[in-house]
């Protein structure tokens, strides 16, 4: 009957190779694994810039993409709000032409300190302000429309216009109880 040895197994790689032994790993013939940078040798070498030069465009067009919706949604932000302060600005007015008026300062205020619109390009409508004289009936209300032409140049490249066209419209009540008209 043979003994049974438990525990690991002997391994075979020589631990004390001494003055006059090799180990066998050393004395086999061929390149040496890494050169002397450091670098693996072999097929996978420059892999790593190939890898660069493929994702790189893609990640530069993604960013690109981002900085473009980023631009939209905060543009659309400026002229929404814009318009609701040029909504409330119209609806305090005391005549129509004093409505647009005042709607329009509020507006060039608002977007002038943004800078998403292009100079000279913010334009404003309003609608549902009642004629010199006319009564306000409770619920009547005064809808401001601006829009403008925010500078898309940077993002041509992804399809975008140089100048994209933006409108934000907003809608105010009327205070029934106050007096209209030039006889105010």
């Amino acid at each position: 009957m043979s003994a049974r040895r438990s525990g690991p197994a002997p391994n075979p790689v020589v631990r004390d190779a001494g003055p006059d032994r090799v180990p066998a790993a050393a004395s086999r013939p061929g390149p040496c694994p890494r050169d002397q940078q450091g670098r693996g040798a072999g097929p996978d070498r420059g892999s790593m810039s190939v890898e660069l030069v493929v994702v790189a465009p893609a990640l530069v067009l993604l960013l690109l993409l981002v900085a473009a919706g980023g631009r939209w949604v905060e543009s659309h932000g400026a002229i929404d709000g814009a318009a609701r302060d040029a909504a409330r600005a119209a609806s305090v007015a005391r005549t129509a032409g004093s409505a647009v008026s005042l709607a329009q300062q509020s507006a060039d205020a608002d977007l002038a300190t943004s800078g998403w619109c292009d100079g000279g390009t913010v334009a404003v409508g309003v609608t549902g302000f009642p004629p010199d004289g006319a009564l306000v009936a409770p619920g009547d209300a005064v809808t401001v429309t601006v829009s403008c032409n925010v500078n898309m140049s940077p993002f041509t490249a992804l399809g975008f216009s140089a100048a994209s066209p933006v409108t934000g419209s907003a809608v105010a009540p009327l205070d029934p109880f106050m007096c209209r008209g030039a006889n105010c």
